[in-house]
């Protein structure tokens, strides 16, 4: 548990007066419980406000400590390079892109992936300098 407050501590310094938007959203299919989707949108975003519509749960956040489950994450599973990576494959303009594995994420783990069957959580941060807060936020370790 020690080690997931200093995390929490370290992610929340990294994004102090950062400006970015966010907007998450997942379909939700026929066969899916939508409590579930919202779930696993808030299990790696879990101060994000969400919208519930027929078949789509869409969140949105301009707050700083919204990814910082999101960046805890990177740490905890030993994941930055290849997440850093996927970001910065993602980022175009002012924005980036990304998809996170929507089954994993209901387990509380963290898979960026292109689809699933049951489709992804669809991630877009609008941000001025997207490569310079990549980098910031989610630093290689090589």
């Amino acid at each position: 548990m020690r080690e997931s407050k200093i995390l929490e501590v370290i992610s929340m310094r990294l994004l102090k007066n950062m400006s970015f938007k966010i907007k998450v959203s997942a379909e939700v299919k026929n066969t899916e419980d939508p409590m579930k989707v919202k779930k696993s949108i808030l299990n790696i975003f879990p101060e994000i406000i969400i919208e519930e519509k027929e078949d789509e749960i869409i969140g949105y956040s301009e707050e700083d400590g919204v990814l910082s489950r999101f960046i805890e994450l990177t740490y905890s599973e030993a994941i930055r390079d290849s997440v850093n990576m996927v970001l910065k494959e993602g980022a175009r303009g002012d924005k980036i892109s990304f998809s996170i594995n929507k089954q994993a994420a209901y387990a509380g783990r963290l898979n960026l992936s292109k689809e699933s069957p049951l489709g992804p959580i669809r991630v877009k941060i609008y941000i001025k300098d997207p490569c310079e807060f990549i980098d910031k936020i989610i630093p290689k370790t090589i």
